[in-house]
């Protein structure tokens, strides 16, 4: 099958060109491919298809709590709704990502366990590609608050019950680095494969950077869930900023983060040391009003947004390709650094090269927008699942 007359967006900058890809992956990228299969994309924009590192759930489904079984049935159901769902708004790949705000450590093995069992039988749609634990050992005040009952610092007993005693499939897990253990808690997760991640702390700049000399490498959604930055003060913020070992996620929905500190991080660290994230939630893509959720929290979504009963803003309610657009529309970004972020960054920043890039030999999982971002179709695995 060939795709004819996009602009495909390959390296940071968009290009008229074809694409030729089956079942196996991207066979060939070149002007003027002949084949007698064509999906004229007419005019719109061709990525890769895209990697969300950061998805708590959404359409009222959780990877959070096990929750609302009784309206969307276990949680194997509930996954294999985003999985369907999730290519409608861009993403082919996700990273279930965990969080441990409202839970305990034995209820995130047993999500972790529902997963694995819905990659057992077989994914269709997004693939649900690693785990992402955040707020596993955190120490910033407002949240420890909120779960302090059984909160512990950084320690692989904990951790092995979290990911249900397998590190095979887990990509990241967060951690405030500055916790006696942190460090040991650190080599250990690097013995296993996984990227710690820095997040929901009270670190210096100082403590940060020497985790980082440990293997710490991601920071989840900068600036969110951080305490302030101070001219005087050294702290977790600056760290990420000025050491590029430290990969960067970015809410760039023009609330979260102010679009002049999303142009500072782009300007500082570099479009490759930075990657954009959804952090959708199961309070996500709902109507706008009150939300009554099965752990007792009730949420407001209005505009786009959803906020605590306390009027602390929580998770938007912005999807992928909501998310892009935004971007560019409120952020200001240009289409090429929307590209990047997006659709290149995820890959490279977490160490992905069997996707996430139009590169050939690379899966074939491809996404069709207009200039708008809104999904015209989606490809996954060489096969057309979403079409406008």
């Amino acid at each position: 099958m060939i795709i004819k007359n996009a602009n495909v967006f390959i390296d940071g900058s968009f290009h008229k060109t074809d694409v030729r890809f089956n079942e196996e992956g991207i066979q060939e990228i070149g002007e003027n491919l002949q084949g007698e299969e064509i999906i004229d994309a007419k005019g719109n924009d061709l990525y890769a298809g895209i990697i969300d590192a950061h998805i708590h759930g959404g359409w009222g489904r959780s990877l959070v709590a096990i929750e609302r079984t009784d309206e969307f049935g276990p949680m194997e159901q509930q996954v294999r709704f985003l999985n369907d769902k999730l290519p409608s708004t861009g993403v082919t790949t996700y990273f279930p990502t965990i969080n441990a705000d409202w839970s305990d450590y034995a209820t995130l093995g047993k999500i972790t366990r529902a997963v694995r069992n819905v990659k057992k039988e077989g994914v269709k749609g997004a693939y649900p590609l690693k785990f992402h634990y955040e707020c596993a050992f955190l120490t910033l005040d407002r949240y420890v608050d909120q779960c302090k009952d059984w909160m512990a610092p950084a320690n692989k007993e904990d951790s092995d019950v979290m990911v249900d005693y397998d590190y095979s499939d887990v990509a990241i897990i967060s951690l405030a680095p500055e916790t006696e253990g942190a460090l040991d808690y650190i080599d250990y997760i690097v013995s296993k494969g996984v990227m710690p991640e820095i997040g929901y702390d009270k670190a210096t700049a100082e403590q940060v950077i020497e985790a980082a000399d440990h293997g710490l490498c991601q920071a989840t959604h900068l600036f969110n869930g951080y305490q302030p930055m101070h001219h005087r003060e050294s702290n977790a913020n600056a760290a990420v900023l000025l050491d590029d070992r430290i990969k960067a996620q970015l809410t760039m929905d023009g609330v979260h983060v102010h679009p002049i500190w999303v142009k500072i991080v782009i300007k500082d660290k570099g479009i490759d040391n930075v990657y954009g994230i959804t952090d959708f939630s199961s309070e996500a893509g709902l109507e706008d009003g009150w939300h009554d959720f099965g752990n007792g929290m009730r949420f407001l979504t209005k505009d786009g947004f959803n906020y605590h009963e306390n009027g602390h803003l929580s998770g938007g309610s912005n999807a992928m390709n909501a998310m892009m657009r935004r971007a560019h529309n409120i952020v200001g970004l240009t289409r090429e650094q929307v590209g990047s972020l997006y659709s290149e960054s995820p890959a490279k920043c977490l160490n992905i090269t069997d996707r996430g890039k139009i590169e050939v030999g690379r899966k074939s999982d491809l996404v069709i927008m207009d200039k708008d971002y809104n999904v015209i179709t989606t490809i996954i695995d060489g096969k057309v699942y979403y079409t406008l």
